[in-house]
């Protein structure tokens, strides 16, 4: 299995841009999310983590090779279905202290739907994937490919732990060593995200054991350690200074 990296501009095919990595398109494209990295996405090749027609055509992709792929519903996001799309009552809302107006995005029953009309005490919901029915087009780049199981390793890593670095890894024939960055122990969904790594490390990379290591460190002497680093750093800075005090 390939385990790769793709820089990628989503439109549907009458042109309106949907998902993109590239910052800039995306903030020209009043797509732009504050909360999100804009960087290459990690795919393992084959796996179901980008839509079908687009999977497919990763498949046939080298290294540094760009493409546009077009992608019908049936390899997208299905065709859509008027069963999909549900009356609710009002008092439901209510109940949830929730005002629905047409365009929210709502969640029942661990569905994801969006709101259509408001009228008569029933709010159509429509559960259908946003875009459902569409035919896609994706201009997609490969830009890098993982050699090795390490390389693997880091390509999860990053995929489960986006926004955080500074991991330490060993690989050691069928076990992974972790050692956690200090940004990770504030995440809410660490062990969430400990789960997850450690379940797509057995699937993709074939690990028999996946170990995670804390070190937690007295504030006071990470201060302290912050606190010598900084004089560290003047003093080099004065030190860089004097021959040119002393030509004068």
């Amino acid at each position: 299995m390939d385990f790769i990296k793709i820089n990628y501009t989503g439109r549907i095919k009458d042109g309106q841009v949907f998902d993109t990595t590239d910052e800039e398109l995306a903030k020209k494209e009043n797509l732009h999310d504050a909360q999100r990295i804009y960087k290459p996405l990690s795919v393992a090749v084959g796996e179901g983590q980008v839509i079908a027609g687009l999977d497919e055509a990763l498949a046939k992709m080298k290294v540094g090779e760009k493409q546009t792929v077009e992608c019908d519903p049936d390899k997208a996001y299905g065709q859509r279905d008027s069963s999909m799309v549900k009356l609710v009552p009002v008092k439901f809302f209510k109940k949830e202290k929730i005002s629905p107006v047409p365009g929210m995005p709502v969640e029942i029953d661990n569905m994801r739907g969006r709101v259509q009309t408001v009228s008569g005490g029933r709010v159509r919901v429509d559960f259908n994937p946003e875009l459902a029915g569409k035919t896609l087009v994706f201009d997609v780049e490969v830009v890098d490919k993982a050699k090795s199981d390490k390389d693997k390793a880091d390509y999860l890593i990053e995929r489960n732990f986006e926004g955080i670095e500074g991991f330490d890894i060993k690989l050691a024939g069928k076990k992974l060593d972790i050692a956690l960055p200090r940004d990770a122990f504030h995440d809410r969904n660490l062990m969430v995200r400990k789960a997850s790594l450690s379940a797509e490390a057995f699937r993709f990379i074939g690990l028999d054991t996946v170990s995670y290591t804390e070190t937690w460190e007295n504030p006071k002497l990470t201060a302290e350690k912050k606190e010598k680093s900084q004089k560290g750093t003047e003093k080099k800075a004065k030190a860089g200074k004097s021959p040119q005090k002393a030509k004068k």
